[in-house]
Parts: C-alpha cells; structure tokens; sequence
C-alpha cells in the first residue's frame, strides 16, 4: 500500500493539468492517450473493489476517458485533476452497477438464464497476507470498501475522499474507523492478527 510522496503527487496533478487543458484546447489526442494510459492501473483496481464485472469494468473506464474527452474544459481546477476522474469514475460505475443489476432482475424474472455468481475474487499478489486482505476488504459494506480503497491503495486525502464521494468529511471519517475496526476483527479472526497491515 505504498503511497505517492506529496511532491510526487503535485508533479503527477501538474502534468495532468496540462494534458487537460491540451485535450480542452487543441483536442489533443496524444495528451488523450497518455492519460488514458497512466490511469488505466490507478482506476482499474478501484472499480474492481465495486464490482467484480469485468464488462462493467471496462465500460466504466472507457466511458470516463470519453468523459474527458468531451468535457476537459469543465475541469476548473478546484480538485485534484486525480480525484475529479475518481468521483466520474465512481458516479458512472455505480450507475452502471444499478442498471445491470436491473437488466439481471428481469431476465431472472422471466427465466431467460440463470446468473453466475462464482467469479474469481481478483488479487493484489500471490502472499496469503494480501489474499486475506482481499478477501477482508470484500466483505466491507460497500461505502467503506471506497473509502480504504481510496485512503490506501490510492493515497487521497480525507478531503478528496469526500469531493469523490460526495459526502461530508466526517462521514468519510466514521465509514474509515468502522472499516479499520471491520478489518482488524477479520484479521484477529484468522488469527493472523492485525500487525501484518497498517490499516
């Protein structure tokens, strides 16, 4: 769960900035495909704490970049140029979640096939210390998988926790608490104990 130093972390908004504003200027494709490409391995882990729906994945990713694309301009600099795609990509995810699971309801109604539920849970790596991780991070209720998602694995501040998700700073604070707690209790469980993670 290594995190970005804060200047590394000003020098990669930078550079983001300008390749925004390239895109909103001059409709830059080649400042489109590099932030296409450097976003892919941030944004992909993310949604996949979401859902497990590869389609839905790739779709969400592909819709964000065409968001960019489209509406580069409106990105005003109040944010990290980060944590603007993170809260699209988190908006757009969940709305395609919903819209699925509509789409899954009704064909089960009418018994058009049966869903298949045994997809394999992704990995971060191959140690058993990070498979249980995974799998501890799994049964967090949703809001709480975003926010250590985020926190961790992502390294946004409380505060650009809250511009993603829309919510106030102590909210994001309570569902981060509850989540650690939630966590080290799976750990002691598992008899692993919580000393193996810095949650």
């Amino acid at each position: 769960m290594q995190q970005a130093s804060t200047s590394e972390q000003e020098r990669r908004n930078d550079i983001d900035v300008i390749l925004l504003k390239q895109i909103a200027q001059d409709r830059n494709s080649q400042a489109m495909q590099t932030l296409f490409n450097s976003y892919r391995a941030r944004l992909v882990p993310f949604l996949r704490r979401m859902t497990r729906d590869e389609t839905i994945i790739e779709e969400t990713y592909n819709d964000v970049m065409l968001t960019l694309w489209n509406k580069a301009d409106q990105f005003k600099g109040n944010a990290k140029v980060s944590s603007w795609i993170f809260s699209i990509a988190y908006r757009m995810c969940l709305k395609l979640i919903k819209r699925q699971q509509l789409r899954d309801k009704l064909l089960d109604s009418f018994s058009f096939f049966k869903l298949v539920e045994d997809q394999e849970e992704p990995e971060m790596n191959d140690s058993p210390e990070a498979d249980l991780l995974n799998t501890a991070i799994a049964k967090l209720p949703a809001k709480q998988r975003l926010v250590v998602e985020l926190s961790y694995f992502q390294g946004c501040s409380i505060q650009e926790i809250s511009d993603i998700a829309q919510c106030p700073l102590n909210t994001v604070k309570t569902r981060l608490h509850h989540a650690r707690l939630k966590l080290r209790e799976y750990m002691d469980e598992a008899k692993l104990g919580g000393d193996y993670y810095e949650v």
